[in-house]
């Protein structure tokens, strides 16, 4: 919309506003990576694959930040501002029944997002890239993975 107009990633962006999948639990990452990038869906890359090999498709998946930043950057203030309007817009088309931030960027949105929808619980998880680069991968990859299955299961 007409914020994407004032943000730069816009001139270079690809990738569609909007998730993948239709599923009560939305998972909210930092900003499309290059496999994301080159595909058009979140959460696809090495990091991406690790999360829904641990919570599955059956998900909504998105980023706070819809176009991806230069040199594969933290994504600034602004631009996270800029994109707030698509986040908020699929909230209101998923309904999701749990939030899920993955990583700080993300989670930096939380205040913001409960305020607005403040009957939505939430989780925060560090972001699987971290836990691929400190080698724990195998170990954040269960950890998510069981607390997703119990909420899924009641």
């Amino acid at each position: 919309m007409e914020d994407c107009h004032r943000c730069p990633l816009r001139d270079t962006c690809t990738y569609p506003v909007g998730g993948s999948g239709k599923g009560n639990i939305m998972f909210i990452g930092e900003a499309p990576g290059q496999t994301e990038d080159k595909y058009n869906i979140p959460f696809i890359g090495l990091s991406g694959r690790l999360l829904r090999n641990a919570v599955g498709n059956d998900n909504y998946f998105t980023n706070a930040v819809k176009c991806r930043p230069p040199d594969n950057r933290k994504p600034t203030a602004s631009e996270i501002e800029a994109c707030f309007c698509h986040l908020v817009d699929e909230i209101e088309e998923v309904k999701p029944g749990l939030i899920v931030y993955i990583g700080t960027t993300a989670y930096s949105l939380h205040r913001k997002i409960s305020a607005m929808y403040p009957g939505i619980p939430y989780l925060f998880f560090y972001h699987p890239a971290y836990a691929i680069r400190t080698g724990r991968a195998r170990e954040w990859s269960e950890e998510i993975g069981a607390i997703i299955k119990l909420i899924k299961e009641g």
